[in-house]
């Protein structure tokens, strides 16, 4: 450590009830740190001198199935200290070979911002969201790639309604969550791109290429599905299963007619890790039950490539935040996930399905 190399890190799992009163000789420990916040994938980071008196911490939170760690909060006796538990929170990560580790931050001190420029930390676009809130946001974020990243830096939009992540995912891919200045147009841009591509709720993968292909004709758009039955059918009763499959046959039909390729094969996910590499996004149909808990299907971005060689990772943004779980738009942004992980949420109900869309440069 840099300043205090007396100071030794200690990290254990997180004690909502325990640690709080433990650690309010550093400051206010609210938010964050209070106990609604579930302790499942939370951790805590000490620096303490050998007498055991904790000078400094850091609660590390992290979505499930990711390869990050982020500091939630960060509580220290003075400035010096703090980078120390910065410091210690990066050793840290190297440790776990983590792709990167995110930082939340309350208030728009200058300070906290210099902070994270003189510890490598680059800070994240000012997210965006076209409705009110349920909850408070972090109004700073960073992030300090521990390997080389290459992605796209887009501000993180949250999907206006809970079935709108394939219409978000597609503006984002096309730079238009960033681009669209007045919130009240970005919404109307998803809500009617939405409205064009969905199946009521959810939008299939033809139905969403033919969207896109449409809503962007100068762009090139492939439909990869490895299955000739209706997709997306399992989530919903069975009564419900026939016409539904009706305007999916209905898609296929269409984008024989218009020419949208549509590859039967299964899209690989080194294919997608190839494809990111080379600058292409793609939309992913993925299973929020390894990240998230509950099994519904999602469309995610696929946008960049990090990690070391051993350990590489795609970059995704997903527009859904689970504020419940103690997220932020600041978790879902450049949000690292590696190959294996990434194969396993994308196999779609029984049939085991892969549904993507290339969106090629």
């Amino acid at each position: 450590m840099t300043h205090h190399p007396a100071l030794r890190a200690r990290i254990q799992d997180f004690d909502p009830d325990y640690h709080p009163a433990q650690l309010k000789h550093l400051g206010s420990m609210t938010g964050p740190w209070e106990p609604e916040i579930p302790a499942a994938n939370t951790r805590l980071l000490t620096i303490q001198f050998s007498d055991a008196v904790i000078v400094g911490a850091a609660l590390l939170t992290a979505r499930s199935a990711a390869a990050y760690v982020k500091i939630a909060g960060l509580p220290a006796r003075d400035a010096a200290t703090r980078e120390d538990t910065i410091r210690a929170v990066l050793d840290y990560a190297r440790g776990q070979d983590l792709a990167c580790v995110k930082w939340e931050t309350w208030t728009q001190d200058p300070r906290l911002a210099a902070l994270a420029e003189r510890t490598g930390f680059q800070a994240l676009p000012a997210p965006r969201c076209a409705t009110q809130a349920s909850v408070s946001t972090p109004p700073a974020g960073y992030v300090h790639w521990i390997h080389s990243a290459s992605y796209l830096r887009t501000a993180h939009y949250q999907q206006s309604e809970n079935f709108t992540c394939a219409a978000v995912a597609a503006l984002a891919a096309h730079g238009e969550t960033t681009s669209i200045a007045a919130l009240d147009q970005l919404r109307t841009a998803e809500l009617l791109l939405w409205r064009q591509a969905t199946n009521f709720m959810a939008c299939e993968p033809v139905g969403l290429g033919l969207a896109i292909a449409e809503r962007w004709p100068d762009s090139s758009v492939r439909v990869s599905l490895d299955t000739d039955k209706p997709v997306m059918v399992d989530y919903y009763p069975e009564a419900e299963h026939g016409w539904r499959g009706i305007l999916q046959a209905e898609s296929h039909r269409r984008a024989k007619v218009t020419g949208l390729p549509v590859t039967a094969t299964r899209l690989a996910i080194s294919e997608i890790k190839e494809a990111v590499a080379n600058g292409d996004r793609v939309l992913l149909l993925v299973s929020l039950k390894q990240m998230l808990g509950y099994d519904v299907p999602h469309w995610i971005l696929c946008h960049g490539t990090a990690g070391s060689k051993e350990h590489a990772v795609i970059i995704i943004d997903d527009s859904w935040i689970d504020a419940d779980s103690g997220e932020s738009w600041v978790d879902a942004t450049c949000l690292p996930i590696t190959g294996q992980e990434l194969d396993a949420m994308s196999c779609l109900e029984t049939d085991g399905y892969r549904a993507a869309l290339i969106l090629a440069n």
